[in-house]
């Protein structure tokens, strides 16, 4: 599931109601694949990976194969390199993102 995309809910009653709680939904199904993962999407992050000699940081994107099956880890992509959960030490949000302070 792309959490930018998903799907409306057109039964909602009122003009912005379907909307409004398309978003919910959606913003719902993000934060529990976040916590489920332990990772961060849509916010510039910071990820130390196994086996990999400096930090990464950028944007971390969640690389989906609509043919694979979801109840195995994902994979994810951060400046050109892929890598599953199992091989992310740590992660966290980049606070120095536009502070000219970062890579």
């Amino acid at each position: 599931m792309d959490f930018d995309q998903g799907q409306f809910n057109f039964d909602a009653k009122g003009s912005e109601d379907g909307f409004r709680k398309w978003r919910e939904e959606l913003d719902a199904k993000k934060r529990e694949f976040e916590s489920r993962w332990g990772v961060i999407l849509s916010r510039r992050v910071r990820v130390t990976l196994r086996d990999h000699a400096k930090p990464l940081s950028g944007i971390l994107e969640w690389i989906a194969d609509p043919k694979k099956k979801l109840d195995g880890p994902p994979i994810f992509r951060l400046r050109g390199l892929e890598f599953t959960p199992a091989d992310i030490e740590s992660i966290e949000r980049d606070e120095t993102a536009g502070l000219g302070n970062g890579p």
